[in-house]
């Protein structure tokens, strides 16, 4: 897996990179984390994925989803994707994540259920079953406004498989 830019043909320009997590244990004996480029990845290695933006549209704009796809040889580390916090004068606006576990198709906050259909009694039944973490494709959040030049990052986490 290698670090890569996705950038948006809209109005908002968007670097989606990715990174290795390295724990190490400093000279006073604290587990610290450090950030290095994904080039190489074996399973179990955790990744960080940066998604950042920037308004370069001139002008106010509305709805804008900030989309981080999860690939299919990681898996999404519960609790990584944190609220993203905005200022806007003298308040702060907190944007939720939101997840899918239908390849982006629909969206909702956790938990999250899915239907399956099981055989019960000779019977075949639909129900509604709780949705893992590790099943999530992808993870977004959604501004309600973004002022011009206005830049922002989300993030998360994921496990290679």
């Amino acid at each position: 897996m290698l670090a890569f830019v996705a950038v948006a043909e809209s109005q908002v320009r968007l670097q989606l990179s990715s990174y290795k997590v390295t724990t190490y244990t400093d000279e006073q004996g604290h587990k610290l984390e450090r950030l290095e480029p994904a080039f190489k990845v074996n399973p179990g290695d955790v990744l960080e994925w940066r998604l950042r933006a920037v308004n370069t549209s001139g002008q106010r704009l509305q709805n804008v989803a900030l989309v981080i796809p999860i690939p299919p040889q990681t898996y999404y580390l519960e609790g990584t994707a944190a609220p993203l916090k905005i200022k806007r004068g003298e308040q702060e606006v907190v944007v939720l994540p939101e997840f899918s576990y239908d390849g982006g198709k629909h969206y909702g906050w956790p938990p999250l259920y899915k239907e399956v259909t099981v055989e019960e009694n000779g019977k075949k039944v639909v129900k509604k079953v709780p949705v893992a973490p590790e099943e999530y494709t992808h993870v977004r959040w959604v501004l309600s406004e973004m002022e011009p030049e206005q830049a922002v990052e989300v993030f998360l986490r994921t496990k290679v498989r």
